[in-house]
């Protein structure tokens, strides 16, 4: 049985000080908690309107851990809180506005996680015995319904809360259309599928829409995540994204998104999380969706964002946090410009005066504006030449059997030969993979830097097994991403160094990317996503857990000074 919370609605003289256990803050709207009796000044009369909630059942298993609360007017306006407070079996709780119409009582098993929602009517003009009482039926409450998650958003920027825009996209788990999150009162958020790139206005809001939480720039919205696939959260400064949206309606997954180089966003400061909920197939698994977040600097690099995801691990709660270290920006851009880092990598987009740095670019991004006959879509030319060569004489296997994220492909190879193509048969595959033929043949070429910088490959009329696009079967996948991240760090000659953290970016030429070593320099526990094969042996900083346990995501925005001028 729930614990039956009674809860009561008073409205009282005062003038006095408030005092005992939980007393809270002093803003107009963010009321106060008194415990102990009220004792009225008669200098000063004002009447002040309270809630009192009081459990008969004290100490039952399921009280909630945090109570959560807001008064709303006839018309719905928040005018109360939100307040957060632990439970206590006799709280009251002062401060609301004459006009509240209902007061909203959130039960919470940790911040971010409502279990159980109480609407009251209130009339307080009108109350003359300063005692309203639920009716009985209404002390159960109802249960929250779970298709969203709480994302707070903290903004310690020099830009003002109205000048920060939060935009919210992915697909369906059909992966038929693109979805955004159209911002409400209060917090509350829906999915709505994308409209033109015109309409880029509706696609962003100002943190100052959402529902503002007891902290000063901290924010929260409730996330739904039926339509979380493949998704992202952005933030940018000064104004919104205007590069957003369908580039052609018929196709409702011709999502365009913002360019870090390119007309019409790449002078507005922004940055992006990935933060993706997905569920299996009906049939293939437990219907349960999963939320997969994790920071991304894979096309650039601004001011680092950090994030933590905090969940229910039995009856505590548990938080894990990724992003950047401290005073991470100047650092990263102090090290870009040491002597030893390559020239082709210090890709930077300023700001309109060209004062400021806005972004430092991946090599990706680098070689789609230069082309791959530029100096950085040549600059890993030695090393994909030597590797060949190494290969040539010496036989490549790949047991992917090395520690940390091992799925249980195996592969037998041969030498390179005249046709200079890596050939490679697969031997073993984890029983789970029921798509991949047994004893897949693989042929592929001298890849490019572009394609080791961009992680994937075009067919061009080729078998998907003679190139290293991103397809095919999951053998397949799952050799041209080992591949492509030991090219990234340097690794490659060397199979035992592939899993090897200490030996990547350490090739003595310094034929590696240098990008992503940066990256991974300032991150918090060295983990971060620098190139798209980043997560091979575990290098990514990715938070999954099922979203029934998840409590709440917090995207901490660093200190950063103004960048635009906006």
């Amino acid at each position: 049985m729930m614990a039956h919370v009674r809860y009561g609605v008073l409205g009282l003289l005062a003038g006095g000080l408030f005092c005992g256990c939980g007393a809270g803050g002093s803003n107009n709207n963010a009321g106060f908690f008194n415990n102990s009796n009220f004792v009225a000044e008669p200098a000063v009369l004002a009447r002040v309107n309270r809630v009192q909630l009081i459990d008969p059942t004290p100490n039952s298993s399921d009280d909630p851990a945090l109570f959560l609360i807001r008064g709303f007017d006839a018309q719905g306006n928040l005018v109360f809180g939100p307040i957060e407070r632990a439970y206590d079996p006799n709280l009251l709780v002062g401060g609301f506005p004459e006009l509240t119409a209902d007061v909203e009582v959130n039960h919470e098993r940790a911040s971010g996680f409502i279990t159980r929602t109480i609407h009251h009517p209130v009339d307080f003009a009108s109350d003359k015995d300063g005692v309203i009482e639920l009716q009985s039926h209404s002390l159960l409450g109802t249960a929250a319904p779970r298709n969203s998650f709480t994302v707070k958003l903290v903004n310690n920027s020099a830009y003002s809360d109205d000048k920060v825009f939060v935009s919210v996209s992915g697909k369906d788990r059909d992966d038929t259309a693109f979805y955004y999150l159209k911002f409400g009162t209060n917090g509350a958020a829906r999915s709505l599928p994308f409209g033109p790139v015109s309409g880029f206005a509706d696609y962003s809001a100002p943190l100052t829409t959402l529902a503002k939480e007891e902290a000063p720039h901290t924010y929260s919205f409730q996330c739904p995540y039926e339509n979380l696939v493949s998704g992202r959260i952005y933030v940018s400064f000064g104004k919104k994204l205007q590069g957003y949206g369908l580039n052609n309606l018929a196709d409702k997954k011709s999502l365009q998104t913002p360019s870090a180089s390119g007309a019409p966003d790449y002078l507005t400061l922004y940055e992006f999380m990935e933060l993706s909920a997905t569920i299996p197939p009906v049939g293939q698994g437990p219907q349960e969706y999963t939320l997969f977040a994790n920071t991304s600097v894979v096309d650039f690099f601004s001011i680092g964002l950090g994030m933590t995801l905090s969940y229910q691990n039995g009856a505590s709660e548990t938080s894990a946090s990724v992003g950047f270290v401290g005073n991470a920006r100047d650092l990263i851009l102090q090290e870009f410009a040491r002597p030893s880092v390559p020239d082709v990598f210090k890709r930077y987009i300023r700001n309109q005066d060209g004062s400021k740095i806005l972004r430092v670019l991946g090599p990706n991004q680098s070689v789609a504006l230069d082309g791959e006959n530029s100096p950085i879509g040549q600059f890993l030319q030695t090393a994909l030449d030597s590797g060949w060569l190494h290969y040539a004489g010496t036989v490549l296997n790949v047991p992917d059997n090395l520690p940390s994220h091992t799925f249980g492909y195996q592969y037998t190879g041969q030498s390179i030969g005249g046709p200079q193509r890596l050939n490679m048969t697969l031997s073993a595959k984890p029983a789970g993979d029921t798509n991949t033929p047994n004893g897949e043949l693989y042929s592929l070429p001298k890849p490019t830097s572009r394609i080791v910088f961009f992680c994937d490959d075009v067919l061009n009329n080729r078998p998907v097994n003679e190139t290293y696009a991103n397809l095919g079967s999951e053998g397949h996948k799952r050799l041209v991403s080992l591949i492509g991240a030991a090219l990234n760090r340097g690794v490659f000659e060397n199979y035992t160094d592939w899993g090897n953290a200490a030996a990547f970016y350490t090739r003595p030429d310094g034929k590696y990317n240098w990008y992503s070593k940066i990256m991974h320099q300032f991150a918090v526990a060295g983990k971060v996503y620098g190139f798209g094969y980043d997560d091979v042996y575990g290098q990514d900083p990715t938070l999954a857990r099922k979203l029934d346990d998840v409590n709440r995501l917090v995207i901490t925005i660093p200190p950063v000074e103004k960048l635009t001028n906006d």
